[in-house]
């Protein structure tokens, strides 16, 4: 009861918050403050470029960025903590409002040595028992890249599991097995310098959709999508 309470009770501050902002923005709303949360999985290869995108195209338009987890951030977008957030789908979003700004393709990657042994295209029951290595169950990479990469056989996924993408790749880099790696992580220099291989993983297509999210009450729906048009050109 008492925590249902607390949570109506942010739903209506975020809801009064919305329409506070509705006159501030109303000239231009490109303008102000504007709290952006992203995941871990993308801000490292994203919010860079993004701010230095902003600071050219919407000089008046400042920022204010955290990086959390999915589950934490819806969180804080419907308490009203967060105006926006860039997250990966699919995922339950609870009744807020999206736009898709773009596919992000998994890869494989490989040691050098492992790939040798390894024949094209790849097959799952090539690879040895527990030689899949995830991040923990809490980023959403792992859920999108287990589905999109068809990975069915629990057999190879190994029992650790990384806090990190660069983690994931030491692992790998140092022959212990494989992993999925999101394309853009591959573009900002992840696994540069590295002795690895990258290869197509199993099944069609496989990736995952990059999006904004955003409160349906909000008043700033036209910033969101000027943002999202922003986001677009940069993956």
């Amino acid at each position: 009861m008492g925590e249902d309470v607390v949570s109506r009770s942010r739903e209506i501050l975020a809801r009064s918050q919305d329409l506070m902002e509705l006159t501030q923005i109303s000239e231009n709303p490109m303008q102000g403050k504007l709290r952006v949360g992203c995941i871990p999985t993308i801000a490292p290869f994203l919010l860079c470029d993004l701010v230095q995108a902003v600071n050219q195209r919407f000089p008046d338009l400042d920022l204010l960025l955290r990086e959390d987890t999915t589950a934490n951030l819806l969180m804080a977008l419907k308490s009203g903590e967060m105006d926006v957030l860039i997250l990966a789908l699919p995922v339950d979003i609870g009744g807020m409002q999206s736009r898709i700004v773009g596919k992000d393709a998994f890869k494989m990657v490989l040691s050098s040595a492992q790939a040798k042994g390894i024949s094209l295209p790849v097959h799952y029951s090539d690879l040895p028992d527990e030689s899949v290595f995830l991040l923990e169950r809490e980023h959403c990479l792992t859920d999108h890249a287990v589905s999109a990469c068809q990975l069915t056989s629990s057999e190879k996924i190994n029992p650790f599991s990384a806090t990190s993408l660069h983690t994931l790749v030491q692992m790998v880099a140092n022959g212990l097995g494989t992993t999925f790696i999101p394309q853009m992580a591959i573009n900002h220099g992840l696994i540069d310098n590295l002795d690895l291989v990258v290869m197509e993983p199993p099944g069609r297509e496989a990736y995952r959709e990059i999006g904004l999210v955003w409160r349906p009450t909000s008043s700033r729906k036209s910033t969101f999508e000027a943002l999202a048009d922003l986001v677009e050109t940069l993956l």
